[in-house]
């Protein structure tokens, strides 16, 4: 009797402190789920996961982890907690229809689609089945297909400093100013765009990628610097909950006035990395062979790489994005391989009301590598470029209304290559 006694006496303190324990878990899952409601994905994660080490079991526990996760713009890590109970209850038709949506999120519209066919050949309540049913009818089938189109028009302040004397780098290589000096002349143009994208997603890591774009500059009455280019890259994308790698293969095409300008091959591999909730890193890069037919001297390679933080300040659409660039270029004759620095600091503002408010400046300077006799000296360039952009959003088929305005001022050490340009453009956008 006297040995129960004094059992029962060191189990009562264990015991204790397992049911403050109980109600400590109990009282954060709730408190975490209250955060879910409103929104509030990182505090909840925050309280949850610290909880998992210690109760790897626990099934509502899981549930609310991938809730979070997905909350915060996690997918795939929502989907591992999810998997992790259905493996253990495949009959859990709320684990499986959220999990489901994460799918969709990550990319994997096929296991959606699968998961979804799945909890709505069961019993449902009416508004869960219609709910379910519509997000089942927004996941689009493999392949998928999406674009954007645009027209507008634009007031060019300097069109004689377009392709045909420019002065700026163009697809890799400047081109040979020939003939008189340049000249001011404005002039309007027709502006036209598509863009086609077709993916293939394989998993919730990996999809197949292909784009094609087109793009159009017509100019009333001076048909000389009247400018077209066509592109086609396509290449294999790495996806997970903190990066993106898309490894793009391509070529593009260009032309001036009536006569093939410019063919370019080669890779631009981008990489994302997701660094928090606010702050996303970016890195381009590209690498291309060039042949110009207006001069085979400016043929040869060209490289470029852009480094780009965007921060999400506001926690909302609105960032700020500093960015830095690198390029050079390898021709045929030294006088115009070069190196180039560059940088900008864009802001993107919501404004209310549908409106919105981009602006961007940029600086870039060119290092030519070789002195230049006729001038005495070795080119270095300048450009100092300002974008704003007034969007407007009317809520029509995914569409855009911009008037937007691009001030350029380039000076060089070599006057003749100092000019300035404004570029005023009205443009309506739509996505398909």
């Amino acid at each position: 009797m006297l040995l129960f006694a004094a059992v029962a006496a060191m189990a009562l303190p264990a015991l204790a402190r397992a049911q403050r324990t109980a109600v400590d878990i109990a009282a954060r899952k709730a408190k975490a789920t209250d955060l879910l409601r409103a929104g509030h994905a990182e505090q909840a994660c925050g309280i949850l996961q610290p909880l998992l080490p210690t109760h790897p079991d626990d099934p509502v526990l899981r549930f609310l982890i991938g809730q979070c996760l997905a909350g915060e713009g996690r997918p795939r890590a929502a989907i591992a907690q999810y998997r992790w109970i259905l493996a253990r209850d495949p009959h859990a038709l709320r684990v499986r229809a959220e999990m489901a949506q994460a799918e969709f999120a990550a990319g994997d519209t096929a296991a959606a689609r699968a998961d979804l066919r799945i909890v709505l050949a069961h019993e449902l309540p009416p508004q869960v089945r219609t709910r379910l049913q519509a997000l089942l009818q927004e996941i689009p089938r493999r392949p998928q297909w999406s674009g954007t189109a645009s027209v507008g028009t634009m007031y060019d302040s300097n069109a004689d400093l377009g392709p045909l004397n420019n002065v700026v780098t163009l697809f890799g290589a400047p081109v040979q100013l020939i003939g008189t000096p340049p000249r001011k002349v404005g002039a309007w143009a027709a502006l036209a765009t598509a863009n086609l994208n077709y993916t293939y997603p394989v998993n919730t890591t990996w999809t197949l990628a292909a784009n094609a774009a087109a793009n159009d500059v017509t100019y009333a009455g001076l048909p000389q610097y009247d400018f077209s280019s066509y592109s086609i890259f396509a290449g294999p994308v790495f996806r997970t909950d903190r990066l993106s790698l898309a490894a793009n293969f391509g070529t593009n095409i260009a032309r001036l006035g009536n006569a093939l300008y410019s063919l370019s091959w080669g890779a631009s591999p981008d990489l994302a990395v997701r660094l928090s909730n606010r702050l996303r890193y970016e890195q381009q890069f590209n690498v291309q062979r060039n042949r110009y037919y207006s001069s085979s001297l400016t043929d040869g390679w060209s490289s470029y790489s852009v480094s780009a933080l965007r921060w999400h300040f506001a926690g909302t659409a609105a960032y700020i994005e500093p960015s830095v660039a690198f390029a050079d270029q390898e021709t045929r004759s030294a006088l115009y391989t070069d190196d180039q620095v560059g940088g900008s600091i864009a802001w993107f503002q919501p404004l209310g009301a549908r409106f919105s408010l981009l602006i961007d400046p940029a600086l870039n300077e060119i290092y030519y590598r070789t002195f230049d006799p006729m001038f005495g000296n070795t080119r270095h360039d300048k450009m100092y470029i300002l974008t704003a952009n007034l969007g407007y959003q009317p809520n029509f088929h995914h569409s855009q209304i911009s008037l937007g305005v691009t001030l350029t001022a380039n000076r060089s050490n070599q006057t003749l290559y100092s000019y300035d340009r404004v570029q005023t453009t009205l443009q309506w956008e739509m996505s398909f």
